[in-house]
């Protein structure tokens, strides 16, 4: 079914049940459809908006109290706005002056928005996946450097391993070496990713062919100047060892923990979030929001920039490779925070291993959905423009 059906569809629901209140008078019928016409995207309502009102309108009127009315409406918005942002399906093909300007018609420019809205819609699960992401691994790193340095103690003073409690990844090496060299690859990746992507946004700026770009573009750079500076004053206060046998540098690590310091589990215990230093407290609280600020713009970015086909085909075969990368994250991390579990079993969930990091991973799982889906409707996307 295309979206132009949709209308249709959604409208025709003769002998439903009658469950919504209603009394059939018109400015009543007119702000009833106007509010299930929210669930649609502004390209939807600006193609089919009138049309559809008129349906609903007379629907409500027919049917005053359907239920079966709602929920097609629900479902045909939820199918609409996936396709607006490149995760199902395709946007519409829309008249539009960008199609207009090249030799493009309308269906191979909805094409081209629905590959760009892909991956404006990895970008943001990408974003999100490392803001998340580097918060554990920022765990791993710290915990690691301790382990080493208690096991050094441990060998200097004869005190027998068994003494202390099993708390960190060091006693598997092999998981926390192959979570940062995921970790360190999707890094590379969104590097290699972002680079054209600034090229070309920078390059049609420069231009003026795409002022729409410059506004994301300012934002992007004024939040990650952000980022960049109070991640450097906060990396003074890391509680990492700072000593050898570090899985990287350590001013990389304490930068790292310094930008995702507001993810914590601080945040449940206010008794120990108060002796922290004010600024570092002001930090933890706007730190998220600049963080928001700079995956919003970068995904904004990536959906207005238009870029050649051999470069999206580039993103989006990155995008897969980001998606294997995010997989063995999770993978590493959740077989990891199991078997602190089991050596841990008296701890109170929410202490160290437990609520905090659950939560973290299952939105980890979920940023990792979203990409996939992402990805693959790109190089879909892609196919079918060269078809």
């Amino acid at each position: 079914m295309t979206p132009a059906d949709e209308p249709a569809e959604a409208a025709s629901a003769a002998g439903d049940a009658e469950m919504t209140s209603g009394d059939g008078d018109g400015d009543g019928d007119i702000q009833r459809a106007e509010r299930l016409l929210r669930w649609y995207p502004g390209s939807w309502r600006d193609r089919y908006g009138a049309e559809f009102t008129e349906l609903l309108i007379a629907d409500i009127s027919e049917r005053p109290r359907s239920l079966r009315r709602p929920l097609d409406v629900m479902r045909g918005g939820v199918r609409a706005r996936l396709a607006d942002a490149g995760l199902a399906g395709f946007p519409l093909p829309l008249a539009t002056a960008a199609s207009a300007a090249t030799s493009a018609g309308p269906l191979e420019h909805a094409r081209q928005r629905q590959v760009s809205a892909s991956l404006g819609s990895f970008s943001c699960a990408l974003g999100a996946f490392l803001v998340l992401g580097s918060a554990l691994w920022s765990q791993f790193l710290i915990n690691w450097q301790w382990s080493v340095l208690i096991r050094t103690l441990d060998h200097q003073h004869g005190t027998s391993p068994g003494a202390r409690p099993a708390q960190v990844p060091g006693d598997d090496a092999f998981l926390a070496v192959l979570t940062t060299y995921s970790m360190l690859a999707l890094l590379v990746l969104a590097i290699l990713a972002a680079l054209p992507v600034l090229a070309a946004a920078a390059g049609q700026i420069a231009r003026g062919r795409e002022p729409r770009l410059i506004k994301p573009a300012v934002v992007l750079a004024a939040a990650l100047a952000v980022l960049v500076v109070g991640g450097r004053h906060f990396e003074n206060n890391w509680i990492g060892t700072g000593g050898h046998h570090a899985l990287i540098p350590s001013g990389v690590a304490a930068f790292i923990w310094a930008l995702t310091l507001s993810i914590t589990s601080y945040w449940g215990h206010p008794s120990l979030l108060v002796t922290l230093p004010a600024s570092e407290r002001a930090w933890m609280a706007l730190s998220p929001f600049v963080l928001a600020i700079a995956v919003a713009s970068a995904t904004i970015l990536v959906r207005r920039v238009r870029l050649p086909p051999r470069v999206a085909a580039f993103e989006a075969r990155l995008g897969l490779l980001g998606c294997i990368a995010m997989a063995a994250f999770i993978a590493c991390f959740g077989v990891w925070l199991t078997e602190r579990v089991g050596l841990m079993p008296g701890l109170p969930v929410g202490v160290s291993i437990g609520a905090t990091n659950a939560t973290i991973i299952a939105l980890l799982a979920l940023a990792l959905a979203v990409a996939a889906q992402a990805a693959r409707m790109a190089v879909r996307g892609l196919r079918r423009a060269r078809a």
